[in-house]
């Protein structure tokens, strides 16, 4: 099972810490929040009102992606057929997958702090 992890950067100290795993297994996605790490981003300014989560003992199952991360993916159902194959091409990829294309860009945003990555 692929796990990419939910980081907060803290752009003060340029320091990223986990929050949570996202994970995707059978068509379903799961996200666990990390309490340790949590409270530790917590003493640099991260807020837990940032995120839809805030149950630590439990996992987050969807059929569908969660909102932290579908705001970080292309509105792909706005491409045409000629544009689409043009940037899954780009892409690298045969067809679209959310966690893949998480994967390849870290889910990067203007509006926020937080990056999806494979621990290193």
């Amino acid at each position: 099972m692929d796990v990419l992890y939910l980081k907060w950067h803290d752009l003060d100290e340029d320091k990223k810490y986990i929050i949570g795993a996202l994970c995707k297994k059978n068509n379903k996605y799961y996200f666990k929040l990390s309490k340790e790490h949590v409270e530790e981003a917590e003493k640099h300014g991260f807020s837990m009102f940032t995120i839809p989560f805030s149950d630590f003992d439990k996992i987050y199952e969807s059929d569908e992606i969660f909102s932290i991360f579908k705001i970080r993916l292309p509105k792909i159902e706005n491409y045409d057929e000629e544009d689409l194959k043009e940037f899954l091409d780009e892409m690298g990829m045969d067809k679209f997958d959310e966690f893949e294309y998480l994967d390849k860009t870290k889910g990067i945003i203007s509006q926020d702090n937080f990056i999806v990555e494979k621990e290193k």
